[in-house]
């Protein structure tokens, strides 16, 4: 029996299910858990933490009524925001066109990697279906605003398609810098080509790769439009943009979807700059051995996401400390200065690679 049936059985002996399940169930069930058990909890989290951080950045006192040092925040935020709904009639359209903008951002949960027995898609295309669920979720997003038949819904979706636009070529190059370094797009091999040791990352592993791991990053806030480059969105003149019309149930699955987004943006990043879910060599070593796979599982996840939260909490904390940049400028600013900076980090990181196997 090799490695992959042998964590497959693992985990259905775990779960107490047969090993014999079909794949699309075994599928199904490991989405659902992972939605469960990791994607939601996860945005519960961020969300105290946001709230926390930035009250003790501006010198607030934060949530602290809701449950042990306000622990239950996101629940009565969830509570509250679930009592208000608008009394507007919403069309087909709107519940059609939001629906897409759903499935479009969920459809990467498949792919998404979460350790080295948690990968249920590993293929050469895997490191590019977050760009395709980006395009369609800008889509989604720019016709949920047209359909509103209001100004702030019709031009809060154009501008977000431009950010959109602007911000998926850089982060397709740079997505390609990762993928020059291993020779492949796989999850797998792009972990396993990082170890442990800071050193071995592969936003540390020459100054093109550094630089291509901060285009990945800038070009990922202007792409899903995550604050502070969120003008789409968030500009005083379009009062909210999309989400200027949607109300409780509706609002609450927009902002979850783009928590979702930046979330597994982070996460994506983790696996291709920042050593992905590796532990020290010995420890995976032994727990292989052991066949502990359990541990072994909750120790990787525990390490991604670690990674992952220190990048989505120092974005916030320059996204509460700088100002919010207009629609205009972060479109220059993606095509001026990321997209010419990933052009260069391209051509660097490919020259790198060259004189590396010729040495």
């Amino acid at each position: 029996m090799n490695s992959h049936n042998s964590w497959i059985v693992a985990w259905c002996e775990f779960f107490g299910i047969s090993a014999s399940l079909p794949e699309w169930a075994f599928a199904f069930m490991a989405l659902l858990c992972t939605y469960c058990f990791v994607v939601i909890p996860s945005g519960a989290l961020m969300l105290y933490l946001d709230r926390k951080f930035s009250a003790d950045l501006q010198a607030r006192v934060g949530p602290n009524r809701s449950g042990v040092v306000g622990l239950f925040q996101p629940l009565a935020d969830l509570l509250k925001l679930l009592q208000k709904e608008s009394k507007k009639n919403w069309t087909w359209a709107d519940n059609f066109w939001l629906s897409v903008h759903t499935m479009a951002l969920y459809s990467t949960l498949a792919v998404m990697p979460l350790g080295s027995l948690a990968l249920l898609v590993d293929t050469e295309m895997s490191a590019f279906v977050p760009f395709w669920s980006a395009l369609v979720l800008a889509l989604g997003i720019m016709l949920l605003g047209l359909s509103q038949g209001t100004v702030p819904g019709w031009f809060g979706g154009i501008r977000v398609a431009a950010q959109t636009l602007a911000g998926s070529f850089p982060a397709l190059v740079a997505l390609l810098c990762a993928g020059v370094r291993t020779g492949s797009f796989r999850w797998s091999i792009l972990a396993n080509s990082q170890h442990f040791a800071p050193w071995t990352w592969t936003c540390l592993s020459n100054p093109f790769q550094f630089a291509a791991f901060v285009v990945f990053v800038m070009s990922g806030l202007v792409l899903l439009a995550i604050s502070p480059l969120d003008g789409g969105l968030s500009m005083s003149d379009i009062h909210g943009g999309v989400s200027s019309h949607l109300f409780g149930r509706r609002l609450s699955l927009f902002h979850f979807g783009r928590f979702f987004g930046f979330f597994f943006w982070s996460v994506i990043t983790v696996v291709l700059f920042l050593g992905a879910w590796n532990l020290p060599s010995q420890l995976s070593r032994l727990l292989v051995e052991q066949e502990a796979f359990h541990l072994l599982a909750a120790l990787e996840l525990g390490v991604l996401l670690l990674k992952s939260f220190s990048i989505m909490l120092l974005i916030v904390w320059v996204a509460r400390v700088n100002p919010r940049s207009r629609v205009d400028q972060i479109t220059d600013f993606a095509w001026k200065v990321l997209s010419p900076f990933s052009l260069v980090a391209l051509v660097g990181s490919g020259l790198w690679a060259g004189w590396k196997a010729l040495v």
